[in-house]
């Protein structure tokens, strides 16, 4: 079967707007496109409301036990058939005329283009990324890392030629996706185009900053050994570009390194990453406190994180 787009779709515990995500796609699109779904063992009835569309389009995966987004896209990206691979969330909904915008962004990408990018409308905000590109961008991975290390919010709608999985997965554990991100982009052009074609809601309660503190903190500390691991994979893969070129990218993944080891419990990792940054960056008082607060303990510093993401959502 020849398709031209397969919608990549995790979804866990999404019961009250995966139709929307869904139906977003199926309403504009005709038999060359797909929707390939990995249910991440939800308790509610996410399955029950996409077994109800009936549409042959969808197809739906499961997994038996919960094993994180990244996870849940490698499943659906297994099973995918299409010659493009879009990273559709469930909270996510493709604007009116937005999967014909995007087919004729990836029909025009030259061959060594591996992700054709749009930047997001939020419902509750404006669009990301942030500080908006004053022009649309096409860039190698030097241009790619002086970008990312200039932006605040660095979300947009990502969507890959299928060769890029020949050579590059998302992390198989709990890490998020910036190393993969990275990887692609070292391997591959990456093109961001300023003309949204999706529309992120934030009416899910699951999403990570709407979450209770309790449960936020109990995924930092259930996420940590993952997410120190893959920070320090993105240093030892990338350091030494990042240093030519985005010195303030090798900081920020140091940082995280710290941080995800302090979360994690390795206090001798975590001082060995803080060691690797600048002066400037070792004492600032963010950093200070959070390095004294993880030596405290690891569920000290959850607790901490929790409370400052908690009053900064507020704000």
């Amino acid at each position: 079967m020849n398709l031209f787009f397969s919608f990549i779709v995790p979804a866990f515990n999404r019961g009250g707007m995966i139709a929307r995500a869904l139906r977003s796609v199926l309403d504009q699109c005709d038999d060359s496109i797909e929707v390939v779904v990995t249910d991440d063992c939800s308790s509610d009835d996410t399955v029950a409301v996409i077994e109800a569309l009936g549409d042959p389009r969808v197809r739906l995966l499961r997994h038996a036990v919960n094993r994180g987004v990244c996870a849940a896209r490698n499943t659906a990206i297994d099973a995918a058939r299409g010659r493009w691979l879009v990273m559709l969330d469930s909270d996510f909904e493709m604007l009116p005329g937005g999967v014909a915008a995007l087919a004729a962004l990836c029909r025009a990408a030259a061959p060594e283009v591996g992700n054709v990018a749009t930047t997001c409308r939020w419902d509750a905000g404006p669009d990301t990324p942030q500080p908006a590109p004053g022009a649309d961008l096409d860039l190698d991975f030097e241009g790619y890392c002086r970008f990312v290390a200039g932006l605040t919010v660095s979300e947009w709608f990502n969507c890959y030629r299928r060769e890029v999985f020949e050579t590059v997965r998302f992390p198989g554990g709990r890490a998020y996706e910036g190393s993969f991100h990275l990887a692609v982009a070292r391997r591959w052009r990456f093109q961001l185009w300023r003309t949204p074609v999706v529309l992120i809601h934030t009416d899910a309660t699951n999403r990570i900053t709407a979450s209770a503190p309790a449960k936020m903190a109990a995924r930092m500390l259930r996420d940590a050994p993952d997410g120190a691991a893959d920070a320090e994979g993105v240093l030892h893969a990338h350091g030494a570009v990042f240093r030519s070129a985005a010195p303030s990218l090798y900081e920020k993944f140091a940082g995280q390194a710290m941080f995800q080891h302090l979360l994690a419990g390795h206090r001798a990792d975590a001082l060995r990453w803080w060691a690797e940054g600048p002066a400037a960056a070792r004492f600032a008082p963010r950093t200070l406190f959070f390095l004294g607060v993880g030596m405290v303990g690891p569920e000290a510093l959850a607790f901490a994180q929790t409370r400052i993401s908690h009053w900064k959502n507020r704000r």
